[in-house]
């Protein structure tokens, strides 16, 4: 595990609607989506949890724009679904 997926993991908070906001009020534009297994090995095709990773400029790999529809739909459904979490990164640690 690297230290920013372990500090991502460490750090990470709750994926709700004001979090959203506030990171939008902050400039942020982008989620960087990444995948991983229970014992935290990158995977997107069946991961244990996703990890947002807030970003100001558009990264090269999986992204979601902040205020889409699927970003929506995660924060409605993440207190229900038991096969997959959802997290955001804290974006006060380094990315």
């Amino acid at each position: 595990m690297t230290n920013e997926i372990k500090n991502n993991y460490l750090y990470h908070k709750p994926l709700t609607a004001e979090a959203i906001n506030s990171l939008q009020q902050k400039g942020y534009k982008y989620l960087q989506v990444q995948g991983f297994t229970m014992d935290h090995h990158a995977e997107y095709v069946e991961p244990h949890y996703l990890m947002l990773v807030p970003k100001k400029e558009l990264p090269l790999d999986i992204y979601e724009p902040i205020n889409s529809e699927l970003v929506n739909e995660w924060i409605k459904n993440n207190s229900s679904n038991d096969r997959l979490e959802v997290f955001l990164a804290d974006s006060k640690h380094p990315h």
